[in-house]
């Protein structure tokens, strides 16, 4: 009896074996989520991607892309910008031949997926008033409220577009060249071409998988091309170069403040920082802010100027980033606003 019991544990744990590896098994994780997908309330309307206002590369491209993986699952999901994309984002969508998204001025009444944000301040007018379905995201969960049931997906890498290379992977969909190329443009943008401290090994296996399928032949020379389309504000005046990628903060320990990223080359970095600084005290007013600060980085010599406005603004940097010199503080290396100015800005209100 002890010997047929034992060859029928181990015959048991072969077929268990051999069921876990065979390639008819389906991935549990990847199936549960596409039938927690099947189960939101997707309507019979159209369903709308959209990023943060001030929309950046990685925000349009996560758009785009995930409304491309939906819809290639079966749901009528379409792209959106909640206004003019900037530049650098307009060269990338240029190069891989794609249109920019309509831009929605509002989005009450409509089904909404979020990418790139799940701050209300950040988000397209009208959110209160929308049913959103899903967040797409890699930063830290947000002031968004939606009681029905909903679809949340974040990891902590350096793009959005990291997270829904991975959704493609995950839910065995075909990534096509322009898509790939679209992923890995964000992904650079994000993380200075995988320099920056948000960069992760899984952003690092993505950058090179995403190479391979983008048609990109010199990926160093096409980062150049749009750190130049970055840095020229070509067209823009100078309260829309300090718009083009800036984000509102709400009640960070009591503060409401504005954070601008900007990028500049070693030519007319000095220029940047004045005219940023020019047109702060109108961005406080105008987006009813305690402070605002603007990270001007040098992408040619790697090194970042913090600029602050705004009653506390000086004395709340210079705690987090060290002393000033002419209205700015300098740090070395390109700083991330996601991973290095807010959580140690955050800290510093924390402690008042």
């Amino acid at each position: 009896m002890k010997l047929k019991l034992k060859l029928k544990l181990l015959l048991s744990f072969f077929l268990f074996f051999f069921l876990a590896c065979s390639k008819e098994t389906p991935d549990r994780i990847n199936d549960y989520d596409l039938q927690a997908l099947a189960s939101l309330d997707w309507g019979e309307e159209t369903t709308f991607v959209i990023g943060h206002k001030n929309p950046d590369t990685d925000a349009t491209c996560s758009a785009i892309c995930y409304a491309y993986l939906m819809r290639q699952l079966g749901y009528n999901v379409e792209a959106r910008v909640p206004g003019e994309v900037n530049n650098e984002t307009a060269f990338v969508l240029d190069w891989f031949n794609t249109e920019t998204p309509e831009i929605m001025n509002d989005a009450s009444g409509k089904r909404i997926i979020l990418t790139d944000h799940s701050e209300a301040v950040q988000a397209v007018n009208g959110i209160e008033e929308a049913r959103i379905l899903q967040i797409i995201d890699h930063h830290g969960l947000g002031s968004i409220v939606e009681a029905n049931p909903l679809f949340i997906k974040t990891m902590p890498v350096g793009s959005t577009c990291t997270v829904i290379y991975y959704s493609f992977k995950d839910y065995q969909v075909e990534l096509i060249p322009p898509y790939a190329g679209l992923l890995l443009s964000a992904l650079i943008s994000d993380t200075n071409n995988i320099t920056s401290s948000t960069t992760t090994d899984l952003d690092r296996t993505a950058y090179q998988e995403l190479l391979a399928l983008s048609g990109i032949s010199d990926i160093d020379l096409y980062y150049q091309n749009m750190q130049a389309a970055a840095s020229s504000y070509f067209g823009m005046n100078d309260v829309e170069i300090f718009l083009s990628d800036y984000k509102d903060y709400s009640d960070i320990s009591g503060y409401n403040i504005g954070v601008t990223c900007v990028n500049s080359r070693t030519d007319n970095h000095n220029d940047i920082c004045t005219r940023m600084l020019a047109v702060m005290p109108q961005i406080l007013t105008d987006n009813g802010r305690d402070m605002v600060f603007a990270i001007v980085i040098n992408v040619q010599d790697e090194y970042t100027d913090i600029l602050y406005y705004g009653e506390g603004a000086k004395a709340a940097a210079e705690s987090a980033f060290g002393q000033s010199s002419n209205n700015r503080i300098r740090v070395q290396g390109m700083m991330s606003r996601k991973k290095d100015f807010i959580p140690k800005i955050t800290e510093v209100f924390q402690q008042k």
